[in-house]
């Protein structure tokens, strides 16, 4: 019962997709769309393309850091060769976190906390998006009009709420340890919770480390922002760049949420949305939507010829 659940879930997400996609091609001139996509310059394809590799190289370097600071240990290159076949899997799985549960799972494969492993995953994308919220928040603080005021109270509360809980965590630390303590052993959904939180504080425990991870979070978010920047440039868009540091936490936001096939069909429409507020053409937008996620693709790919050659199976077997 529970395999066709989630055989369900994938044609359900694979349908979302298709349906999205199928519609907004239905209401463009798909020839404009592909037109606008080929004519980026190759020199543009490239530089963006190592911009978002070097961006996942320091996202792995992040989660190294938090593995880390979580009593996992091990080798950066260890974690590098995950993050890679992660990647690939979270592009052909039904969502954009499932790659992230075959992290987990090899992380956890010595003997440790597979709870523990999955709150890596947890606080690696936690770290991205609290990075590309204070991105977005400083970017409309020096250009105001970026974004509709609606979008920028957004982008202000999204990041001034995950600071004040960052900084306040700690206040909080007697009785998050006393909820572990209660529910420990009990098992459940509760624990689950309340063990997250408990892992949480070790980054007060090592304050070093926060820092780092966020300061790594904010450099690889500037890049990728940077080279989506660049693509929309090749594509003749000509928008200043606090508008895309402003919006594609925005649009990372619908991107994650697991109601579509790896963020496909979402991620377009809200390209198509916020770029057509700015008077970019939908065809334009949907191009520089499609250009990114080509980039996106081939870094993850990277990690599927990785995966092929069992880049991996040598660690596993160490952590064993």
């Amino acid at each position: 019962m529970e395999r066709f659940k989630t055989v369900g879930k994938f044609l359900a997400r694979l349908f979302i997709s298709a349906a999205i996609l199928l519609w907004l091609f239905s209401r463009i001139d798909a020839a404009a769309v592909f037109g606008a996509f080929s004519r980026i310059p190759l020199p543009i394809w490239l530089v963006a393309f190592l911009l978002y590799l070097l961006s996942q190289v320091i996202s792995s370097l992040r989660w190294f850091v938090i593995g880390c600071a979580l009593g996992f240990g091990g080798r950066f290159i260890t974690y590098l060769k995950f993050y890679f076949v992660g990647m690939y899997f979270n592009l052909f799985l039904p969502s954009a976190i499932g790659g992230d549960v075959l992290k987990a799972f090899f992380l956890s494969k010595r003997g440790n906390g597979k709870l523990k492993a999955t709150y890596s995953i947890f606080a690696d994308r936690l770290f991205g998006l609290w990075a590309m919220f204070i991105i977005g928040a400083l970017a409309v603080t020096i250009h105001d009009a970026a974004l509709p005021s609606k979008w920028r109270n957004i982008l202000f509360f999204l990041a001034l709420s995950m600071t004040i809980g960052a900084l306040f965590m700690p206040f909080f630390k007697r009785f998050i340890s006393r909820l572990y303590d209660s529910f420990k052993g009990k098992g459940g959904l509760a624990f689950k919770i309340v063990s997250a939180l408990e892992y949480m504080l070790v980054f007060w425990k090592h304050p070093r480390s926060l820092f780092t991870a966020l300061g790594l979070s904010l450099v690889l978010q500037f890049l990728g922002m940077t080279a989506a920047y660049l693509l929309g440039r090749g594509l003749g868009i000509h928008l200043d760049f606090a508008f895309y540091l402003s919006v594609l936490p925005l649009i990372a936001i619908l991107t994650v949420l697991p109601i579509s096939f790896s963020g496909l069909g979402v991620r377009e429409g809200g390209f198509i949305y916020f770029f057509h507020l700015r008077g970019v053409p939908l065809e334009k937008a949907l191009a520089l939507s499609l250009s990114v996620f080509a980039i996106q693709a081939a870094a993850a790919l990277c990690g599927g010829v990785g995966y092929m050659f069992g880049i991996h199976r040598k660690e596993l077997e160490e952590r064993s």
